[in-house]
């Protein structure tokens, strides 16, 4: 049965991704990082998004079909970017692009986006070291002064070879937002992907340069 109700979804999918959506189709990923980002991430920047300085803009780096209804989810106007044209299909029509998380700073306006969800990205494409220090670069350039960084990957060798630090060029300043259970800015979901959440805010220039 979950295999037809899964072929269905699917074929919906195909044949209207609109419909789907207004049919609440979802492919999600099972696991608790998924969840925690989902659920107590998403709801943290809802309220923000309520907030006097409104529902502001989103970018998630990184698409596929388990991140198709997170537009659904979120209150600020979500878009992203993925490197493969086949991805394209589960994003915004009109606020996806096609691109690398090493040069979004030349697909979008200086400070555009209030907030840059990179979650998955390290260890899957993002390999050394130095790509790593280069997204950071690009995240302050799009972000806005005071703009918020989400960075989640597997804290593991084999998907972190290098030391992943969110202040390594100076760039962001680690932040402790109000999510219940998070106490750092490094909140570690003690899952068996030893999945991290780091979140970080972007520094005044002057402030980097200081």
């Amino acid at each position: 049965m979950p295999k037809l109700k899964d072929a269905f979804k699917s074929g919906l999918f195909r044949l209207s991704p609109a419909l789907a959506a207004r049919c609440g189709v979802q492919f999600p990923l099972r696991a608790p990082n998924r969840a925690f980002l989902e659920q107590q991430i998403f709801d943290y920047l809802n309220h923000q998004a309520d907030g006097p300085q409104g529902p502001g803009r989103c970018l998630f780096l990184g698409m596929g079909e388990y991140t198709w209804h997170y537009p659904r989810l979120l209150k600020p106007e979500f878009h992203s970017l993925d490197m493969d044209p086949e991805q394209a299909r589960y994003g915004v029509p009109g606020r996806h692009l096609t691109g690398s998380a090493t040069e979004m700073a030349a697909l979008y306006e200086p400070g555009y986006f209030d907030v840059v969800i990179a979650n998955g990205l390290i260890g899957y494409g993002l390999n050394e070291q130095a790509g790593y220090e280069r997204m950071l670069e690009q995240c302050h350039a799009v972000l806005k002064p005071g703009g918020l960084l989400i960075l989640g990957y597997n804290d593991t060798p084999e998907r972190a070879p290098f030391p992943v630090h969110i202040d390594a060029l100076g760039l962001f300043a680690p932040f402790v937002p109000p999510i219940d259970g998070v106490e750092q800015p490094r909140h570690p979901m003690r899952d068996k992907y030893h999945h991290v959440f780091v979140f970080a805010r972007r520094r005044e220039r002057d402030a980097v340069a200081a």
